[in-house]
Formats: C-alpha cells, structure tokens, sequence
C-alpha cells in the first residue's frame, strides 16, 4: 500500500526529493513487469520487440505526501546511464509516470476504457514541464493542457529520483479526483531511454495499487 502522509510543508520544499521532511512519509518498494504483448498497442512494437528485452527496470521505491493543497509521489530506481536528451533518431529518454482509474475498475493494463479512463502524470527527463495524460484504451493517450502537473529529478549514484505533483483542487475530464482522507488506487511505469524504451515499450506495475491520502 501507498500512504500519502501529510506533511506541513511549502509545496517547494516537497518537490525536493531530498528535503528532509520526506523522512515523514513512508516508503515501498513496488515490483514492476514488461508490459504485456496483449497490452502492446501497435503491432510494429510486438514484431519489432519480440525478441529483445524491455521493461528492465525490476523495482521502484515509492514515497508520497501532501500538504492539504498538493498532492506528491517520490519515484526512486536504478538506471545506471542517465539519458535526459535526444541527439539522435536512435536515442530516448528516461522516464516515469504514476497512473490512477478516473472512476470504477478501470484497467490499468489496457489504460482503461471509453466508459472507465485512466489518467497519468507522465515525466520526461528531455521534457521542460511534465504532462498530464489521459487515456479510454490502448493506444488512445491524449495530453490535457491545464498544466498543472509539477516534476523535477535527479540522476546520481545509478539512480533517478523524481518528485512528481499536482494540487487537489484540479477537476475535468479524464482527470482522476484525489482529496485527504481519500481512498484510491495508484499504478507506476518506468522507461529506461538506454533500452529505446518508449510508448507501450516500459515496466509497470501490472495490478493497480492500494493507495491512502492521510487526512
């Protein structure tokens, strides 16, 4: 389970993976999987990466946190090369994202359905400004443009840590509701750019998980 503790701090501060009140929140460590083929959305990333491994990244520690206004997730994982630009055809960047159903049982390894979306807060490390997605399905991801998304990682030692947020109070289409005192669900996807991992090409948490937002 996934609590988000409350945590009396500035939202700034709480961007900061290395804060010290993050040492209020607790940590899991979650296992992630390669996407499953049936969960490929195009058939050219089922024959292209039929033989090759993908979705390398075996776990992520995960930390969250809010302050009444802002809710946060800390992302910790190994990757040992840090790959924050794209310089050629042939090159992608690192990346991650929290996943949660906008309503009902949404599947999380279909990203969801007309009827049952399901919405991320995506970061890229070539990105200025991560990104709220929404999506009703395979292969159907559409950006929103509120922007009110926040990010910032770090990559040292071999490992990414990223803080990703965004306040309570945004409402709207295809947007998942989140409030203290909330019960919900939370899912995570890595992607390793060093791999040419991309789209459907990632590790994720193939079940959705328990998560607690403290009052």
């Amino acid at each position: 389970m996934v609590t988000a503790a409350r945590i009396p701090a500035p939202g700034e501060r709480l961007l900061d993976a290395a804060a010290p009140e993050w040492a209020a929140a607790a940590e899991e460590t979650l296992s992630l999987q390669p996407t499953p083929w049936a969960s490929q959305p195009s058939e050219y990333a089922r024959n292209a990466w039929k033989d090759r491994p993908y979705g390398q990244t075996a776990t992520v520690r995960v930390a969250a946190a809010h302050n009444g206004e802002v809710l946060f997730f800390r992302l910790d994982w190994q990757d040992e090369t840090k790959d924050d630009g794209l310089r050629d055809t042939t090159q992608f960047a690192d990346g991650a994202a929290v996943l949660f159903p906008v309503r009902g049982d949404a599947q999380l390894q279909t990203m969801g359905s007309p009827e049952q979306p399901v919405n991320a807060w995506y970061w890229r490390a070539d990105l200025e400004a991560p990104l709220e997605i929404t999506a009703t399905g395979l292969g159907t991801t559409v950006r929103l443009k509120d922007g009110s998304v926040s990010a910032a990682g770090s990559h040292e030692a071999g490992a990414w840590r990223v803080v990703i947020s965004r306040p309570f109070s945004v409402r709207g289409d295809g947007i998942a509701v989140l409030a203290p005192g909330q019960s919900g669900k939370v899912g995570v996807a890595v992607w390793q750019g060093s791999n040419q991992e991309r789209a459907g090409i990632k590790a994720v948490t193939l079940d959705w998980q328990p998560l607690e937002i403290q009052e």
